[in-house]
Parts: structure tokens; C-alpha cells; sequence
């Protein structure tokens, strides 16, 4: 039984390797299904996440489809409204400007065109436009309003008042002119002429048929000629030859800037002119000693340097205006001859009430000296001194000098406006001496720091004691010169009662003028 067999052998070693067999093939299956398992769980979890990425897609997109929703609403309510406004548009519906009587919207046809007329102040003209009229890019309004709709051309063309400005310029069209001669009526005009041109140019060859009509334009109706200007530099010497010889009973106001002629002289004559009572004369070399007008009240003269009125010729003229209430004087009026005697001659004139001086700049030395030798001014109340024009301080410091020297010359004056490139100082001290009761002062960019540091030092404590009102006219000062200033009159017990301001001079600056008065009104509390 223990002897050894070989079958029995066999059979064991196959017995043993049966086991092994059947456990690799366990184990192969085993790894199998974890491998089916993780491919499942990976196409889960990938399933998952593009699931997610879908569904945050899918609320984003909806989203977008809402907003859009809302937005064509919205734009189909617009679109409602608009149609709706068309519709209502195209019925017959009452004009409530239309409702309103002719009288109120006359009213206001005037009031646009006054306004308009503001807005017409004469300008020097460029000398890089010289064909250019001397007319701003202003609309006409009466034009305007009466090309609106039938009703306000019935409004418009029914009130002549809305036509008498006649604005006259060379290659303008003549119906235009005979328009506004018809639709005014009669009523009293406002002619102007003003036309400049520079040197090189002959307009009186290149517009030779225009001077003619012109001239028959403002000649054949100066009798019903409230205001006459003319400013021009081209020689029309018809033009004035009519002037001289036309009468004009409703003429109230004229200007005249036309150059200089050595043949003849300006002309004016109180029959001619009854009832004129402003006169603007520029670049006159000689006017009639014939021209006093009883009832003139303002008196502007401008002369040429070195071509100015004899002396004797200007005291004739003031001695023959009982009446002048306003003198201005531009560049050189008198030619004072210092190869001739002094003019000694006086002329008293109580009627004046403001006087402006503005020279020019190559003024004779004696010039504003000579001036204040001339006139006696008993009740002068307001004095402008504008030295802007003049090109040395020389002149200003005699004229200066003339008034410390003398007596104060104006006891009366109320008001002075100082416009000086030039130390401010000087001229304080001597209106501080000169006029020492005024009650107003106006000073432009270049004197107010300087002049208000002269009057807050404590040896001028005394000055202007009846000061009450100052005027700036540009925001361009020292805020602590006057602090200062307002300081040391509180203190002295005479605090300033205004301070104002002239303006920023733009369309825009009328709300920027409000707020900088008020800023100064503030400035008296503090």
C-alpha cells in the first residue's frame, strides 16, 4: 500500500493546480467589473457636470429671453405712445398761441425784436474781414416770426412798430429795404448805416451804384427819422452835404463816424435838428461854431491826434449847449498848439452831470491839463477816466499833478469809474484830494488792488468817507486786499453798503454773474 504509484503522483499535482486556476480567474473577473464599475461611475460624474454646465447655460439664456421679453414691451409701449401722438397729430386740434389776442402776441413779437435790437451795439470791425458789414450774425426776428404760420404774418405785418430799424450796408438787397420802408408805415425810423473797409480797397469804384442809394435811402426819410447812425470810413461827402441841409423835426439821436474832410465842416443847426438831444461825433477835424442845439443833452466827440478842434472853436461850442447833462471825450477833441498863447478862456457848465474822458494814445502832454483848465463843471456827479488807450504814463501823471496842485475841483462828484493800465495809487491819491466826497466807486482789473491797498493803508484812513458802494468790474482782485479793505471800514465804523459786480460780458455768464454777486453780497456779513 505504501509502494509508490505513478498514476496516484499525477492525479495529486493535477489536484493542486486546480485550486490556482480558478482563483486567477476570480480575480480577473473581480477586476473586470471594478473596471465596468469606475467607467460607469466616470460617465456618471461626466454625466453630471455637463449636466450642470447645461442647466447654468439654460437659466443664463432664459434670463436674456426675459430681459428681451421686457424690453420689446417696453418698446412696443413706445411705440404705442408715438403712434398715438401721430394720430392725435393729424386731427384738428386748437393752437393755444393762436388763442391768444393779437394785442398779447404783439406784445411779445416786441419784446423779441427789442431785444434783438440790444443785442445791435456796435462793434469795431475786423480788419481780417474788411468786405464784412459791421453787423453781428444776427437773426432777423421780425423775418421769423412772420414766416411762422398765417396768423402771426397777419399779427406781424399789422404792427409797424416791428419794422422801423432799417439797417443799411453796401450790396444789400434793395427790396429788403423798401420791405421794412412799407410794412413801418410811417412811424418814426431807426436808420443805420456802418460799413468799414480796410486800406488798399477803393469801395467807392467796386460799389459806385450802392453810395447813391444809400444816401437817397436815409435823406429821403430823415424827416421821420428818430435815430440816425452812420459809421463808416469811405468819404460820402453827398451824404453829409444832405445832412446839412435837411430837416429832421423828429430826429432825437444821431451818430456820426465819418472820416475827416478838410473841405467844408459838420453843420448842425438847431432848426434843422429841434428836438435832437444826443450827438456822437467821430474823426471830426472841424465842426461849426453854427451847430448849437438848445435842447441837446449828451454830447459825445471823438477827435484825430494832431487834427483836433482850435480851442477857442470847442469853448464856443459848450458855451451854446445850456442844456448838456453828459460830455464825452474820445482820443484828442482839442488841438491845444503849444507854439500858440494858452487858451485862458473859461466856460462854466452847471448843467453837466457826468463827464467821461478816454483818450488816445499819442494825446498832446497838455491835453488833459488843458482840459481841466477849460471846463468848470459846479455839479458834476459821475467821472470816467479811461486811460486804456493811452501808450505812456507821461500824460497821466501831469494831469495827476494839475489836481493835487490845485483846489479839489470836485466837491460834488458822487461816482468815479478808474479803468487804468497804469499804477492805480497815483490816481487814488489825487481823486482822493480832488474829489473827496464820493460815494460810489467803480474800478476795473488793473487799479482795484492797487487803489484798495492805497485806501486801507492807515494814513489814508480819512479817504472817501462817505464811500458806500463799490463796483468791480472783472473778478480778476486780491479776495485779501479786499478783505482787508471791508475790514478797515467796518473798524472805522463805515462799512460798505453795495459791493457789486459788472459781469463776466458772455451769453453764458448770467448765471455765473448771479452767483458771484451773491458771493460778494456775502462777503459785507462776514
Amino acid at each position: 500500500m505504501d509502494r509508490y504509484s505513478p498514476r496516484q503522483g499525477k492525479n495529486t499535482e493535477c489536484s493542486d493546480s486546480e485550486p490556482t486556476a480558478s482563483k486567477v480567474s476570480c480575480i480577473k473577473a473581480l477586476v473586470c467589473l471594478f473596471i465596468d464599475a469606475a467607467t460607469q461611475f466616470h460617465d456618471s460624474l461626466k454625466m453630471i457636470q455637463t449636466r450642470s454646465t447645461t442647466e447654468k447655460e439654460f437659466v443664463q439664456l432664459m434670463s436674456k429671453i426675459r430681459d428681451s421679453e421686457r424690453a420689446l414691451d417696453a418698446m412696443y409701449h413706445k411705440a404705442a405712445r408715438l403712434e398715438k401722438l401721430l394720430q392725435n397729430s393729424e386731427r384738428p386740434h386748437p393752437d393755444i398761441i393762436s388763442t391768444l389776442p393779437v394785442e398779447i402776441l404783439g406784445m411779445i413779437f416786441q419784446e423779441v425784436t427789442g431785444q434783438s435790437d440790444a443785442c445791435m451795439e456796435y462793434c469795431p470791425p475786423s480788419p481780417f474781414e474788411p468786405d464784412r458789414p459791421e453787423w453781428p450774425t444776427v437773426i432777423r426776428p421780425e423775418l421769423v416770426v412772420s414766416q411762422v404760420s398765417k396768423y402771426w404774418r397777419v399779427v406781424a405785418t399789422a404792427m409797424p412798430a416791428l419794422w422801423t430799424y432799417i439797417r443799411l450796408y453796401v450790396n444789400q438787397s434793395v427790396d429788403l429795404v423798401e420791405l421794412y420802408l412799407s410794412r413801418s408805415r410811417g412811424l418814426p425810423l431807426i436808420i443805420a448805416f456802418r460799413q468799414h473797409f480796410v486800406c488798399g480797397i477803393h469801395p467807392r469804384q467796386a460799389f459806385a451804384a450802392d453810395y447813391p442809394r444809400i444816401t437817397a435811402a436815409i435823406l429821403n426819410h430823415i424827416h421821420i427819422c428818430r435815430r440816425l447812425e452812420i459809421r463808416t470810413n469811405v468819404l460820402v461827402p453827398e451824404l453829409l452835404d444832405g445832412l446839412g441841409r435837411s430837416h429832421a423835426p423828429l430826429l432825437e439821436e444821431m451818430v456820426l463816424h465819418h472820416p475827416c474832410s478838410s473841405v467844408g465842416e459838420h453843420t448842425f443847426s438847431s432848426s434843422s435838428f429841434p428836438t435832437l438831444t444826443h450827438l456822437d461825433l467821430g474823426e471830426l477835424i472841424s465842426i461849426s461854431t453854427t451847430m448849437p442845439i438848445k435842447a441837446l443833452t449828451s454830447l459825445t466827440l471823438a477827435g484825430i491826434p494832431g487834427f483836433g478842434l482850435p480851442a477857442a472853436t470847442f469853448l464856443e461850442i459848450l458855451s451854446g449847449l445850456p442844456r448838456l447833462s453828459r460830455l464825452a471825450l474820445f482820443d484828442e477833441v482839442v488841438d491845444f498848439d503849444l507854439s500858440l498863447m494858452p487858451v485862458t478862456g473859461v466856460v462854466e457848465m452847471h448843467s453837466v452831470r457826468s463827464l467821461m474822458l478816454k483818450p488816445g494814445p499819442d494825446i498832446s502832454r497838455i491835453y488833459l491839463t488843458g482840459l481841466m483848465e477849460m471846463l468848470v463843471t459846479p455839479a458834476l456827479e459821475e467821472l470816467v477816466l479811461d486811460f486804456t488807450n493811452i501808450s505812456s504814463s507821461r500824460e497821466i501823471q501831469l494831469f495827476l499833478r494839475y489836481l493835487k496842485r490845485e483846489t479839489p475841483r470836485f466837491l460834488s462828484l458822487h461816482h468815479i469809474t478808474i479803468d487804468s493800465p497804469f499804477e492805480g495809487i497815483d490816481i487814488a491819491a489825487a481823486l482822493v484830494h480832488a474829489a473827496p466826497n464820493i460815494e460810489s466807486l467803480s474800478l476795473s482789473r488793473y487799479s482795484v488792488d492797487s487803489v484798495l491797498m492805497f485806501l486801507t493803508h492807515d494814513a489814508r484812513r480819512d479817504a472817501f468817507p462817505r464811500l458806500r458802494s463799490l463796483q468791480l468790474e472783472t473778478p480778476h482782485f486780491d479776495w485779501d486786499v479786499l478783505f482787508s479793505f471791508l475790514h478797515q471800514r467796518k473798524q472805522l465804523e463805515r462799512p460798505l453798503c453795495n459791493l457789486d459786480f459788472k459781469g463776466f460780458g458772455s451769453s453764458k455768464g448770467k448765471v455765473l454773474d448771479v452767483l458771484f454777486k451773491n458771493l460778494l453780497e456775502a462777503c459785507l456779513t462776514i
